[in-house]
């Protein structure tokens, strides 16, 4: 306080005179309450980091310990928690259910079983007619994502109560009862005496027995949808590596910091679409011209069609956010953004997929075939590294990362058969 004195001595009349009026006018009326101010927001600061630390830590003891699951469920939820995020959000339920739900009926294999009842077990579904057999065997990236649309809306239905933001474990246990069991089982039972629900959360709940359709009465050795739901809790809260490489708080912190930005999104987008009668829409521009484009050239019509890229690389509400632009860096090409600003990205053909960052510091996926080279922009991650990908595989996840400034992806195309860039609109359904 002392020097707080001194500085105040040396001050000129007028400007002690200012800064007692503006410390007045801010509520504060001595240096003892700027002090205290300080000490309570770096004590909060540091409960906060504190806390962000025991969160992931603790999440930490739960994998390694109690509910550790093998390393390729790990390897593959991680793979799939930006897709399960995205299908959990539009359904409203935990981001973590329906990969519960996959790991639960199949043990997140993409292998449909010779039951017909799919990777998600959906039996009801089958045998009430309201949905054919799923094709017993291995499936795509796109049918495991259609499967688990179709579990993640079956939750809600069953569970309407929850939320995308509910964090009650009574209520979570609940809904995976109604789901396994139906709502009005769920009602009248106790979820905590169901093996489905909790089989190895504690040791009063290990070898419990299971009732099915399926598999008649069994003793459980698998974990229950519970301790599931919080290992992969905290398995895409820590944001393990594959490879190892442990980066817990400053990804946690991010993973924070997605959902409010997602949330602050959302709620600005339906407000310019309610009050401002604004809405996005993939439309490109009445009249527009590419004359003014000397590096975009015509794409030629032959070929293989299979080879053609037919897909729009943005899998969730495609929106055009600028027309051509990009041949003064020689990467031509659209701008599309999406009202999910983690949409996953689409490869839109088969080919040989690569992964980089280029001299702009953009994260890429190129992928190229016999006849074409797409490029996709600015991803926040990637789901394939290199290798073949099928059209209709999801390879990334949109961001804004690089050159940008907010999610979206710059969709650039190459005619390798012409040696030209050309309009990505030719090939957007």
């Amino acid at each position: 306080m002392l020097a707080y004195a001194k500085a105040l001595l040396v001050m000129p009349a007028w400007l002690r005179a200012w800064l007692q009026q503006f410390l007045s006018f801010l509520g504060i009326l001595s240096p003892q309450q700027i002090a205290l101010g300080v000490l309570k927001g770096s004590f909060d600061t540091l409960l906060l980091v504190f806390l962000g630390v025991g969160f992931v830590a603790g999440g930490r003891v739960v994998m390694d310990n109690q509910y550790t699951l093998p390393s390729s469920t790990q390897t593959t939820a991680l793979k799939w928690a930006p897709i399960a995020d995205r299908i959990a959000r539009n359904a409203d339920i935990p981001r973590e259910v329906p990969l519960v739900l996959w790991f639960k009926e199949n043990s997140m294999l993409a292998n449909n079983p010779a039951s017909c009842t799919g990777i998600i077990g959906a039996y009801d579904l089958v045998r009430s007619g309201e949905h054919p057999c799923f094709t017993p065997g291995p499936i795509s990236d796109i049918e495991v994502s259609e499967q688990l649309i179709i579990a993640a809306n079956e939750f809600k239905k069953r569970c309407p109560d929850i939320t995308y933001y509910t964090q009650n474990p009574d209520v979570i246990k609940r809904c995976y009862f109604a789901y396994n069991a139906g709502s009005g089982a769920a009602a009248r039972l106790d979820a905590d005496q169901s093996a489905y629900v909790m089989n190895n959360f504690d040791e009063a709940h290990t070898n419990m027995v299971y009732s099915d359709v399926e598999l008649g009465t069994v003793v459980v050795k698998q974990l229950g949808a519970w301790p599931t739901h919080l290992a992969l809790q905290s398995l895409v809260v820590s944001q393990l590596d594959i490879e190892g490489e442990e980066r817990p708080l400053s990804l946690a912190i991010v993973d924070v910091s997605t959902r409010v930005y997602d949330w602050l999104s959302t709620s600005a987008g339906k407000l310019s679409s309610t009050v401002l009668g604004v809405d996005g829409e993939m439309a490109f521009p009445t009249g527009r011209s590419l004359e003014q484009e000397d590096c975009i050239g015509k794409a030629h019509t032959l070929g293989n069609i299979l080879l053609r890229p037919r897909l729009n690389p943005v899998s969730f509400a495609p929106i055009l956010t600028q027309d051509i632009h990009g041949c003064s860096y020689s990467l031509p090409g659209v701008d599309i953004s999406s009202d999910d600003s983690t949409a996953i990205l689409y490869a839109p053909m088969p080919g040989e997929v690569s992964t980089f960052t280029d001299r702009w510091y953009n994260t890429t996926i190129r992928i190229e075939n016999d006849e074409w080279i797409v490029w996709l922009l600015h991803p926040r991650s990637y789901l394939v590294e290199t290798g073949p990908v099928k059209r209709g595989q999801a390879v990334g996840v949109m961001g804004a990362v690089g050159y940008a400034t907010g999610p979206h992806v710059h969709y650039t195309i190459f005619d390798k058969v012409n040696d030209t860039f050309v309009d990505p609109q030719e090939f957007l359904p």
